[in-house]
């Protein structure tokens, strides 16, 4: 069995344009039909739940959005054929807790393990002198504590099962209408889009 993952994340693929997802994206976004709100570069964007429905456990999604030839070598390029029938862009999604949530996360981890490592040197020099080492009774409190926090941040993410649920549909949503859009639009084939 393995244990639940800290940043669960995701690949979905689509048939469009990256330009055509990223558009679609932001476009649903002004409009805020869905209740979810962020903010998107060139290809790179976070989601997360409108504030007023943000609690301390919400989640964030981080998308990166890249077309699927981008990870064949530049020596390779697609058939042409092959290309139009399978995905074209590729969605790389991680859900993680807030920025500022992510990072008192991780400094109290690496807190209690620095405390931790002074503690077995200290303790070490204590066996050494001859003395009691009591020092050595705080790397297994700080393992305790570690374990509290990793045990709270699952508990965290149960919580925001339900945020984690609609901002997957949020993004699955603006994909298919993407698919929709890019099917509609008359196709330019390669030597006309190279003359743009």
């Amino acid at each position: 069995m393995s244990l639940p993952r800290m940043r669960p994340s995701f690949v979905a693929n689509a048939r469009c344009r990256s330009e055509d997802a990223v558009a679609v994206l932001r476009k649903r976004l002004e409009e805020n039909s869905q209740a979810v709100e962020g903010s998107f570069s060139r290809k790179n964007g976070v989601l997360r739940v409108c504030r007023e429905n943000q609690r301390f456990w919400s989640p964030c999604l981080d998308l990166t959005i890249d077309d699927a030839s981008s990870d064949l070598p530049p020596s390779m390029p697609p058939a042409r054929d092959d290309y139009d029938e399978g995905p074209k862009v590729k969605v790389w999604g991680t859900f993680s807790p807030r920025p500022e949530i992510w990072t008192g996360f991780v400094f109290a981890i690496g807190t209690a393990l620095v405390i931790s490592l002074l503690a077995v040197i200290f303790g070490t020099a204590q066996l050494m002198l001859g003395e009691a080492p009591w020092a050595l009774l705080v790397p297994p409190a700080a393992l305790l504590i570690m374990a509290a926090i990793y045990a709270s941040a699952l508990v965290g993410q149960g919580l925001s099962g339900d945020d984690i649920y609609s901002i997957r549909a949020y993004v699955d949503m603006c994909l298919r209408e993407a698919e929709e859009t890019s099917r509609r639009r008359p196709s330019l084939d390669a030597d006309s889009s190279s003359q743009l």
